[in-house]
């Protein structure tokens, strides 16, 4: 439910600055980075909470595919990183530059994802021959 509490407070922060911009302008930005920096201490929280559920997982396996998990939490890493990025810049006013963020991200991802891909075929190969 740490969506929920994120969004509210969210929501009350964009109310609050919507007012706030009527009386007070320059204090705005002020605004927007305290909520900002709450909601990412609450979204930090959830992601310590789905690592450890990813080291569970691993465990699971047997540690197996360590490079797997690995590959998975730097991937997630990116595209939240990515995702802020962006819209960052979106919020700046540059959409171009959020678009070439959002590219290179995503290059970013599949380049992560190369070590996966080579064991996947590497494994079909092997199947392939044993056949």
């Amino acid at each position: 439910m740490e969506w929920a509490r994120i969004g509210g407070i969210a929501m009350v922060g964009v109310v609050a600055l919507l007012i706030l911009r009527s009386y007070r302008p320059e204090w705005a930005p002020l605004l927007r980075i305290a909520v900002t920096v709450v909601a990412l201490g609450l979204t930090l929280s959830l992601v310590s909470t789905i690592i450890g559920y990813v080291g569970e997982l691993a465990a699971v396996t047997g540690g197996v595919n360590e490079e797997g998990w690995s590959i998975l939490l730097k991937a997630l890493g990116v595209a939240f990183l990515t995702e802020v990025s962006a819209s960052v810049c979106r919020d700046s006013g540059e959409a171009g530059l959020a678009t070439w963020v959002e590219t290179a991200g995503k290059l970013e991802v599949l380049l992560l994802s190369f070590p996966l891909i080579k064991t996947v075929l590497d494994t079909v190969t092997e199947i392939l021959r044993m056949a």
